[in-house]
């Protein structure tokens, strides 16, 4: 009898229950929405550090953590190599030879880690041959001398990038839903090159409005971005006996990913390649890349191999990206944070409306107490108006985040406005949230908690009343 009576008290003035519900509803969609955009960030950030820059293992000569001098490679690959095809936890592995360089052209100059890699093993560790820009070449399919990748914002260091008006960029713009009276008014710097986007985005606001510059900038410099594929590179590096190196490369490829950090220090060439300049053999490597199953832990991995081979390094994704890891490890704690402060603050206003309900039916309560009813099922009564007031809010505010997060999490978020902020601390500018099943059942827990707790200070109120003064009230 309790359960219908409060759920028919719920709907007794449907205004005041509607707004608490409404307000509830759009709590827990906000909720929702940011624990999902949350996960998403974080678990893309994750998903990087391992399969772009970390994978879930390195190994190093312990000694080379130290200066990255290219004299300390690892003793007794062969073995550690022949371990790692025999071990079941690993799916996939990739030797790497590494040196620090000075790369220079004609028109600019930076310092840069040059990774020598062997494509096929590569492509099975890390899904940076993904991150090739439309336009920027390809990840090593060519039969060009001395290939090299290196990353966007390297090809802006030594102004390999450049931007450029021409008869196809215009074309593109139309296809790409740019107006024609925009299109038009670029026709004067049509077949003009700025060296960079500083100096192509300055030509822009003497052509077009802030308006149009605000609407279709983006679009117009992606087009018109050009980089000069097959430019000689001249690398400096040192070599094992502290002689000066040199070698060309020729670009082949660009790519661009969420690290700005890691694109502006890493490029990317072929280990043989590599290996007759600094005069190292196939069997020679500064560093190991592991990908591990996913019922492998990276932790209790690197320690039994730390058991097996005292002089070598083994370090996890934890260790190498600890931004990502503390993320990831604190991930359900930001999400019931987040949501604990909402419900929080939904819970005063849950409050104030079982008050002002109190109030309005002191008369009805002093007469239910009169005839029988004790102060236990009054709690009762008035705890079940307030449960049923919070998760019925919170069940349509978790359904309308869910196909929030749904929808979102297929098209993505693009924050572009804000990328270079974001990149420069390793996040993507393209969000997809997503959120894990088992957070809808925390937060429906969470919920009738609030609900209960809201109810006390109501029910204290009304279990104050004194029958026969209650019944004589307005």
């Amino acid at each position: 009898m309790i359960w219908s009576l409060s759920w028919k008290n719920v709907w007794r003035s449907k205004k005041r229950s509607m707004i608490v519900i409404f307000a509830t509803t759009l709590g827990v969609v906000a909720g929702v929405f940011a624990a999902g955009l949350m996960n998403g960030w974080i678990q893309q950030r994750v998903d990087a550090a391992i399969y772009t820059e970390c994978s879930h293992v390195k190994i190093h000569n312990q000694d080379y953590l130290l200066n990255e001098d290219i004299q300390y490679t690892i003793p007794g690959l062969g073995k550690i190599e022949n371990d790692l095809k025999q071990n079941p936890s690993v799916v996939a592995y990739s030797s790497r030879l590494k040196t620090m360089a000075m790369a220079a052209t004609s028109w600019g100059n930076t310092a840069l880690m040059l990774e020598g890699i062997n494509l096929d093993d590569e492509k099975k560790v890390s899904n940076l041959y993904e991150k090739i820009i439309p336009g920027g070449g390809n990840y090593f399919d060519t039969e060009m001398r001395n290939p090299i990748v290196i990353s966007d914002k390297t090809a802006e260091y030594l102004r390999i990038k450049n931007y450029e008006i021409s008869n196809e960029t215009l074309d593109s713009l139309k296809v790409s839903g740019v107006p024609e009276n925009v299109i038009t008014k670029l026709i004067p710097s049509k077949d003009k090159r700025y060296k960079t986007e500083k100096i192509f985005r300055k030509e822009l606001t003497k052509l077009l409005k802030r308006k149009e510059i605000k609407e279709y900038g983006q679009t117009i410099l992606t087009v018109c971005r050009h980089y000069i594929l097959r430019s000689k590179i001249v690398f400096t590096f040192t070599g094992e006996n502290g002689e000066l190196l040199y070698q060309t490369f020729k670009v082949c490829g660009v790519y661009k990913t969420s690290n700005t950090a890691f694109d502006q220090m890493n490029a990317f060439v072929l280990k043989d390649d590599l290996a007759k300049v600094l005069g190292f053999s196939d069997n020679d490597s500064h560093e190991i890349g592991i990908i591990l199953n996913k019922e492998t832990s990276p932790d209790d991995f690197c320690r039994e191999m730390r058991g097996k081979y005292p002089g070598i390094s083994f370090m996890s994704w934890k260790d190498l990206a600890p931004d990502a890891s503390m993320m990831a490890d604190y991930m359900d704690f930001y999400y019931y944070v987040i949501m604990g402060f909402i419900l929080f603050a939904l819970a005063f206003g849950i409050i104030n409306t079982m008050l002002m309900a109190i109030l309005e039916r002191t008369k009805e309560l002093g007469m239910l107490m009169a005839i029988g009813m004790n102060k236990k099922r009054v709690f009762r009564m008035i705890m079940l108006e307030t449960i049923f007031l919070t998760t019925v809010g919170a069940i349509v505010g978790m359904v309308l985040g869910y196909i929030v997060i749904a929808i979102t999490g297929h098209t993505g978020l693009n924050f572009s406005s804000v990328s270079e902020g974001f990149e420069a601390m390793g996040w993507a500018a393209v969000v997809y949230p997503n959120i894990a099943p088992g957070f809808f059942l925390a937060v429906t827990v969470m919920v009738v908690i609030t609900g209960i707790l809201s109810s006390i200070i109501p029910a204290r109120k009304a279990l104050k009343l004194n029958p026969v003064e209650a019944i004589r009230t307005e």
